[in-house]
Protein backbone atom coordinates (compact mmCIF):
# COMPACT_ATOMS: atom_id res chain seq x y z
CA UNK A 1 0.00 0.00 0.00
CA UNK A 2 2.82 2.36 -0.63
CA UNK A 3 0.33 4.23 -2.60
CA UNK A 4 -1.62 6.92 -1.60
CA UNK A 5 -4.71 5.11 0.59
CA UNK A 6 -8.64 6.00 0.51
CA UNK A 7 -8.31 9.62 2.55
CA UNK A 8 -11.38 8.33 4.37
CA UNK A 9 -10.44 5.30 6.00
CA UNK A 10 -9.94 5.59 9.64
CA UNK A 11 -6.91 3.90 11.55
CA UNK A 12 -6.17 2.80 15.46
CA UNK A 13 -3.36 0.99 16.52
CA UNK A 14 -3.23 -2.06 18.11
CA UNK A 15 -1.89 -3.25 21.29
CA UNK A 16 1.85 -3.16 19.87
CA UNK A 17 0.99 0.08 18.33
CA UNK A 18 0.14 1.96 22.11
CA UNK A 19 3.37 -0.22 23.34
CA UNK A 20 5.36 0.69 20.87
CA UNK A 21 4.03 4.36 20.82
CA UNK A 22 4.70 4.65 24.60
CA UNK A 23 8.11 3.19 24.82
CA UNK A 24 9.40 2.99 21.23
CA UNK A 25 11.38 -0.10 21.09
CA UNK A 26 11.14 -0.96 17.34
CA UNK A 27 13.31 0.78 14.03
CA UNK A 28 10.63 2.75 12.78
CA UNK A 29 11.58 5.04 10.16
CA UNK A 30 10.98 8.80 11.25
CA UNK A 31 8.01 9.29 9.05
CA UNK A 32 6.53 6.11 10.47
CA UNK A 33 6.84 6.97 14.37
CA UNK A 34 5.37 10.34 13.69
CA UNK A 35 2.41 8.56 11.67
CA UNK A 36 2.13 6.38 14.42
CA UNK A 37 1.73 9.01 17.77
CA UNK A 38 -1.16 11.16 15.36
CA UNK A 39 -3.03 7.60 15.07
CA UNK A 40 -5.92 7.91 17.50
CA UNK A 41 -8.66 5.84 16.23
CA UNK A 42 -10.40 8.62 15.27
CA UNK A 43 -8.48 10.89 12.72
CA UNK A 44 -9.44 9.80 9.13
CA UNK A 45 -6.37 9.66 6.27
CA UNK A 46 -7.02 12.98 4.92
CA UNK A 47 -6.13 14.56 8.20
CA UNK A 48 -2.80 12.53 8.70
CA UNK A 49 -1.19 14.52 5.75
CA UNK A 50 -0.59 17.13 7.88
CA UNK A 51 1.85 15.27 9.96
CA UNK A 52 3.91 13.49 7.20
CA UNK A 53 6.08 15.31 3.94
CA UNK A 54 5.14 14.78 0.68
CA UNK A 55 4.72 10.80 -0.48
CA UNK A 56 5.39 9.61 3.10
CA UNK A 57 2.35 8.90 4.34
CA UNK A 58 1.24 5.72 2.16
CA UNK A 59 4.89 3.96 2.44
CA UNK A 60 4.17 4.68 6.31
CA UNK A 61 1.07 3.36 7.01
CA UNK A 62 2.36 -0.33 5.50
CA UNK A 63 4.94 0.44 7.22
CA UNK A 64 3.14 0.42 10.31
CA UNK A 65 0.33 -2.34 9.04
CA UNK A 66 3.10 -4.91 8.04
CA UNK A 67 4.48 -4.45 11.74
CA UNK A 68 0.95 -5.18 13.03
CA UNK A 69 0.80 -1.43 14.71
CA UNK A 70 -1.89 -0.11 13.41
CA UNK A 71 -5.49 -1.41 11.18
CA UNK A 72 -8.35 -0.21 9.72
CA UNK A 73 -11.33 1.02 11.94
CA UNK A 74 -13.79 2.36 9.66
CA UNK A 75 -14.33 4.50 7.17
CA UNK A 76 -15.42 8.48 7.19
CA UNK A 77 -18.31 9.61 5.27
CA UNK A 78 -17.26 12.14 3.64
CA UNK A 79 -18.30 15.78 4.54
CA UNK A 80 -21.13 17.58 3.23
CA UNK A 81 -21.14 20.72 1.09
CA UNK A 82 -21.47 22.95 4.01
CA UNK A 83 -18.57 21.52 6.24
CA UNK A 84 -16.32 22.08 3.15
CA UNK A 85 -17.03 25.10 2.60
CA UNK A 86 -16.77 25.75 6.74
CA UNK A 87 -13.63 23.75 6.85
CA UNK A 88 -12.26 26.05 3.63
CA UNK A 89 -13.19 29.10 5.31
CA UNK A 90 -11.42 28.52 8.99
CA UNK A 91 -8.64 27.41 7.31
CA UNK A 92 -8.31 30.70 5.15
CA UNK A 93 -9.09 32.59 8.18
CA UNK A 94 -5.76 30.64 9.56
CA UNK A 95 -3.44 31.03 6.57
CA UNK A 96 -4.21 34.80 6.47
CA UNK A 97 -3.03 35.06 9.89
CA UNK A 98 -0.05 32.70 9.53
CA UNK A 99 0.99 35.10 6.60
CA UNK A 100 0.33 38.25 8.74
CA UNK A 101 2.70 36.54 11.43
CA UNK A 102 5.17 36.15 8.60
CA UNK A 103 5.09 39.22 7.26
CA UNK A 104 8.45 40.96 7.00
CA UNK A 105 10.12 38.37 9.08
CA UNK A 106 12.15 36.78 6.25
CA UNK A 107 13.48 40.09 5.02
CA UNK A 108 14.43 40.66 8.58
CA UNK A 109 15.98 37.17 9.19
CA UNK A 110 17.60 36.98 5.22
CA UNK A 111 18.25 40.81 4.31
CA UNK A 112 17.33 40.72 0.66
CA UNK A 113 17.29 37.09 -0.19
CA UNK A 114 13.89 36.96 2.20
CA UNK A 115 11.85 38.60 -0.14
CA UNK A 116 12.03 35.28 -2.26
CA UNK A 117 10.38 33.70 0.48
CA UNK A 118 8.59 36.59 1.84
CA UNK A 119 6.70 36.14 -1.83
CA UNK A 120 6.59 32.54 -1.94
CA UNK A 121 4.43 32.40 1.73
CA UNK A 122 2.30 34.93 -0.08
CA UNK A 123 1.62 32.59 -3.01
CA UNK A 124 0.26 29.95 -0.31
CA UNK A 125 -3.07 29.16 -0.92
CA UNK A 126 -3.34 26.05 1.61
CA UNK A 127 -1.62 25.65 5.13
CA UNK A 128 -0.40 22.34 3.75
CA UNK A 129 1.29 24.66 0.41
CA UNK A 130 2.70 27.00 3.47
CA UNK A 131 3.83 23.85 5.80
CA UNK A 132 5.69 22.64 2.81
CA UNK A 133 7.43 26.22 2.00
CA UNK A 134 8.09 26.86 5.88
CA UNK A 135 9.83 23.31 5.94
CA UNK A 136 12.52 24.51 2.79
CA UNK A 137 12.52 28.43 4.49
CA UNK A 138 13.16 27.31 8.03
CA UNK A 139 15.96 25.53 7.04
CA UNK A 140 17.29 28.22 4.65
CA UNK A 141 17.08 30.71 7.97
CA UNK A 142 18.64 28.02 9.83
CA UNK A 143 21.79 27.41 7.22
CA UNK A 144 22.33 31.09 7.09
CA UNK A 145 21.02 32.99 9.85
CA UNK A 146 21.28 30.22 12.42
CA UNK A 147 19.11 28.69 15.20
CA UNK A 148 17.73 31.40 16.86
CA UNK A 149 16.56 33.07 13.87
CA UNK A 150 14.93 29.79 12.76
CA UNK A 151 13.47 29.64 16.17
CA UNK A 152 11.70 33.15 16.03
CA UNK A 153 10.34 32.22 12.17
CA UNK A 154 8.78 29.03 13.82
CA UNK A 155 7.37 30.93 16.94
CA UNK A 156 5.74 33.51 14.56
CA UNK A 157 3.11 30.72 13.28
CA UNK A 158 3.29 27.81 15.93
CA UNK A 159 0.27 29.42 17.33
CA UNK A 160 -1.56 28.99 14.00
CA UNK A 161 -0.46 26.00 13.47
CA UNK A 162 -1.47 24.64 16.75
CA UNK A 163 -4.88 25.95 16.49
CA UNK A 164 -5.41 24.37 12.91
CA UNK A 165 -4.56 21.01 14.20
CA UNK A 166 -6.98 21.43 17.38
CA UNK A 167 -10.00 23.69 16.37
CA UNK A 168 -11.19 23.32 19.44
Amino acid sequence: MSAEPDPRLVYARTADGHDEADEPRRGLSPAARRILTAIDGQRCVGDLGQFARTGELGSSLSELEGQHLVEVVGLAEAPSEAERRARASAEQVLLDQAKRGLHGLFGAELGAAGHVWEARVADCVTMEVLRRVLREAVDVVYFRSGEAAARRVVAAVRPVFEQARDPH
